[in-house]
């Protein structure tokens, strides 16, 4: 079973393609060095715009000292692609296609790099705030941290060999259906709110929001469905929240 969809990863489609793993890993791998420099060069200063914050103490690492504020906001993008890289080759067993993976590249390096200058201007941003920001730091940190051990939780679920044609329900899978999609949500609001602000927190997780509910969610919902049938309908029963507990 599997979507014709080539904007998504090909469901029930259990063979990697190596060259366009190699692709997205190597388009993902440059993200966090990047953003370091995009954040480090400051183009906006050719606007006017002061540097951002330092921040309170410096960071020392591999002998060389940089401000904090920035060190941590480049850090959080250099998270999520360490993330994908793990996900496309070690986690996911289905297939990606080359347009999916061109579009998760592309779109992903355009919403840090605006995340980056988003950060960059925080001196005239009156939502800015280091309260904010160490705040927004922690929620991103501990959600990104929560999504990789419920990822960990399915892949040992899976591997043995009475669970294959299971559903997974243990753990925190038995919080939401889509815990791991829960988890993008609350660190795409810590990523916004550390970055920019509330405001900006609000776009930021929103934007994670529509694509699961309107896109990525119904997607999976169906193919769940037709692949596990019962199983999936009393997980539905089991687990009626899809996103968040008590709402949705």
């Amino acid at each position: 079973m599997s979507t014709q969809d080539p904007l998504a990863i090909q469901r029930g489609d259990y063979g990697r393609n190596i060259s366009v793993n190699l692709l997205f890993t190597i388009g993902r791998a440059i993200t966090g060095p990047a953003q370091c420099v995009l954040i480090a060069s400051h183009p906006l200063s050719y606007l006017g715009v002061p540097s951002p914050p330092a921040g309170t103490a410096p960071i020392t690492l591999f002998g060389r000292t940089f401000p904090c504020l920035p060190f941590l906001a480049a850090f959080m993008p250099a998270t999520l692609s360490i993330k994908h890289v793990l996900w496309i080759n070690f986690m996911v067993r289905e297939r990606m296609t080359l347009k999916f993976a061109t579009f998760a590249v592309l779109s992903d390096f355009m919403y840090e790099s605006i995340s980056s200058l988003v950060f960059t201007s925080a001196s005239i941003n009156p939502m800015f705030s280091e309260r904010f920001f160490y705040a927004g730091f922690t929620i991103f940190m501990a959600s990104a941290t929560f999504e990789l051990l419920a990822e960990l939780q399915r892949i040992a679920f899976k591997a043995k060999k009475e669970n294959q044609s299971k559903v997974c329900k243990t753990g925190f899978w038995a919080i939401t259906r889509h815990i791991n999609y829960t988890a993008n949500v609350l660190f795409g609001f810590g990523y916004g709110l550390a970055t920019g602000g509330p405001l900006y927190s609000l776009a930021t997780a929103g934007m994670y929001i529509s694509n699961f509910v309107f896109n990525a969610m119904p997607a999976i919902e169906k193919y769940c469905r037709e692949k596990y049938g019962e199983q999936w309908i009393q997980y539905e029963y089991e687990v009626p929240w899809q996103l968040f507990p008590g709402i949705y």
